[in-house]
């Protein structure tokens, strides 16, 4: 249950670390696998999200030092030398607090989502969840739903939505 509720948390860190797929599963079943041998050590459940972001940070900084090691750089070949230096390639990292702010947002939208009547969240998530990122004609076909009534109907079920998040307290003016 806590990796199902977790999981896009973690699996979010070494995305954005820009670590590779296979990297992001292999960080994802570390932080998992510590989860487990550490529960016993965690006292205070609202802290739980925040322990998950900072030890998938430092498992995605080990294994960006790990792969680093594992490379070599021909400094002659290299596009990024400048004078025999290597030139740092500098990119934004999200803090924990955006992390666990991200979360958060998605974990209410999910609440949300579940809240909807079947028909509006299965055109919401088709529209904008899917994937596959199907057509008009797709969604018309998979929901028996005429292909012009697709856009008005969204228009409803996103006041839904909204109405929904606003009585959880989420603000849905982002």
């Amino acid at each position: 249950m806590l990796v199902e509720r977790y999981a896009r948390l973690v699996h979010a860190v070494p995305v954005r670390h820009g670590l590779t797929p296979a990297e992001v599963d292999d960080v994802g079943q570390e932080v998992f696998l510590a989860l487990a041998q550490n529960l016993h050590d965690i006292d205070d459940p609202e802290r739980l999200p925040g322990w998950l972001v900072t030890t998938a940070r430092r498992l995605s900084w080990r294994t960006i030092q790990r792969r680093r090691q594992e490379e070599t750089i021909d400094v002659h070949e290299s596009p990024a030398v400048d004078s025999g230096k290597l030139t740092p390639i500098v990119s934004a990292m999200p803090t924990p607090d955006d992390l666990l702010q991200t979360w958060s947002r998605q974990e209410a939208l999910g609440q949300g989502l579940s809240r909807l009547q079947p028909r509006c969240r299965d055109l919401l998530t088709l529209l904008f969840l899917d994937a596959n990122e199907p057509s008009y004609d797709d969604i018309s076909a998979q929901l028996d739903l005429p292909k012009g009534s697709i856009g008005p109907t969204r228009n409803r079920c996103l006041q839904q939505l909204r109405t929904i998040l606003e009585g959880l307290g989420i603000s849905t003016s982002d």
